[in-house]
């Protein structure tokens, strides 16, 4: 039930982690030409307030989500005993 809400911050976390290699590696070598880019543009690092926002929007769901589905299955299965 869960994985896929793992998966969801892994691939947050490992976007995150991709912005920031990129300026580490620039501005630890004093290369302004090191940023990572994707078709010319260069990749800004998110910031840490975007990221936990973004992972508490998806908890936050899937809490609500679970929630409402076994809200649901129980109201099945009240449903099929009558």
């Amino acid at each position: 039930m869960y994985e896929v809400l793992g998966l969801f911050i892994l691939l947050i976390v490992g976007i995150v982690l991709l912005g920031e290699s990129g300026q580490a590696a620039a501005h630890a070598m004093h290369d302004p030409d090191l940023p990572l880019r994707f078709f010319g543009y260069e990749v800004v690092p998110m910031s840490k307030t975007t990221f936990y926002f973004s992972v508490m929007v998806l908890v936050a769901v899937e809490v609500i989500q679970s929630g409402y589905t076994r809200k649901l299955n129980a109201e099945r299965r009240t449903a099929a005993r009558h």
